[in-house]
């Protein structure tokens, strides 16, 4: 649902929203001039109602042309005006001083919101994945939702700049938000801008619309306006969001930046990516890395080459190794333990664990990215050094 879309929160949207309601009259205006007559007149002068005889041969009618092409002409210049004065108003930005200027980051899928520093040289992060609350038929909130990091706080009656962009090896999105009535395409590569000034404290919905893959639909975040001097307070303050540090726990730093969107935590829920459990490679994975190797993600030992086993050995291999390396452990498998160790745990930390989601492996994948068999997951260095091991953690206890 479009929340918040019977409402007006800036000037842009009454201005938007004025040219629509015209434009809208005018319509059906025309419409009714057209089809109304046509009707009229197919009743009218249907063929048993009018003799051959009464058909006169009409050349033109000089009063009916004028007015059909000066009625037409004021009306397209109506339409014109207020759809090119709410353009104008929607794109003639405010000067950057008398402005507060967010980044804004749009990706597969979430809204990241990163902020100028304050007087303390402190910058706020915000943004992830974000799931809405869940209301009772009387509107009262049964489930809080994830919002959390992934909102967009501002004050009131003031002019916010938002530079939006999406990572280079992204897709298209667009940046929506409906009761603002503003629409702007976030672009992978290039900066695209846009601005409003609210005018009434509340919480109003941002959506993705533009079409940018599977959990497209679940793209969304929220635009919190406060009061000033709360927005002030929070900003020039080292909190995470205006009601406090954000939750640091593994499970929420997951939702934080979008890991969600791609992983299940559990097996009983297959996403894009691979689930996020102990056991953490299904036999097609090990085999597509036993054929095709694997890109460099920063280990001591460097890139794994291809073909390091084939055929039975590679099978063999594989089976071991998604079966949670459990049982007699095959010959072939001598050809791994080099680098992975005899346990495949990775030797402390010169390649990557078999066995589960370590610190070494996370910190690796999350800081170069990885390719596999659905393609490459994008790398995430802005993810700190706690984060990582609490999503460790937090994946441990999932045995």
């Amino acid at each position: 649902m479009l929340e918040g879309f019977n409402t007006s929160g800036t000037i842009i949207a009454e201005h938007i929203q004025e040219a629509l309601e015209i434009n809208l009259w005018i319509s059906l205006v025309l419409f009714a001039s057209v089809v109304l007559p046509m009707v009229y007149l197919a009743w009218k002068y249907r063929e048993s109602n009018v003799k051959d005889e009464d058909i006169e041969n009409i050349t033109h009618n000089t009063l009916l042309e004028i007015v059909w092409t000066v009625v037409p002409t004021i009306t397209l210049f109506v339409c014109f005006w207020y759809g090119y004065t709410s353009m104008v108003t929607a794109r003639t930005m405010p000067a950057v001083e008398d402005s507060i200027v967010v980044q804004v980051e749009g990706s597969k899928w979430k809204w990241r919101y990163e902020y100028a520093a304050n007087d303390n040289g402190f910058v706020h992060k915000l943004g992830g994945a974000y799931t809405k609350p869940i209301r009772d038929e009387n509107g009262k909130i049964i489930q809080k939702g994830t919002m959390g990091k992934s909102a967009l706080y501002v004050p009131v009656n003031t002019n916010i700049i938002l530079e939006m962009t999406a990572p280079i090896d992204d897709v298209l999105h667009s940046f929506f938000v409906p009761a603002f009535r503003m629409k702007e395409d976030v672009v992978p590569g290039r900066i695209t801008k846009q601005w409003f000034k609210a005018d009434t404290v509340g919480e109003y919905d941002i959506e993705c619309a533009e079409y940018c893959g599977t959990d497209h639909s679940y793209m969304y975040s929220r635009i919190v306006v406060m009061p000033v001097d709360e927005y002030n307070t929070w900003f020039n303050s080292n909190n995470d969001t205006p009601e406090g540090d954000y939750l640091t726990s593994g499970d929420a730093i997951l939702q934080q930046h979008g890991c969600k969107s791609c992983h299940a935590i559990n097996s009983d829920k297959k996403l894009v990516g691979p689930t996020l459990q102990t056991r953490r490679l299904t036999k097609e994975q090990v085999l597509d890395v036993i054929e095709n190797g694997q890109n460099k993600l920063g280990y001591a030992m460097g890139e794994m080459p291809a073909g390091m086993a084939t055929g039975a050995d590679a099978e063999e291999i594989a089976v071991y190794v998604a079966g949670g390396m459990t049982g007699e452990q095959p010959a072939s498998f001598a050809s791994c333990s080099g680098c992975h160790g005899e346990d495949g745990k990775g030797q402390y930390g010169t390649a990557p664990s078999l066995v589960s989601y370590d610190v070494d492996l996370l910190r690796n994948v999350l800081k170069h990215g990885k390719k596999g068999m659905i393609g490459k997951m994008p790398s995430f260095p802005y993810v700190t050094e706690e984060e990582v091991s609490a999503i460790a953690e937090y994946l441990q206890k999932t045995k």
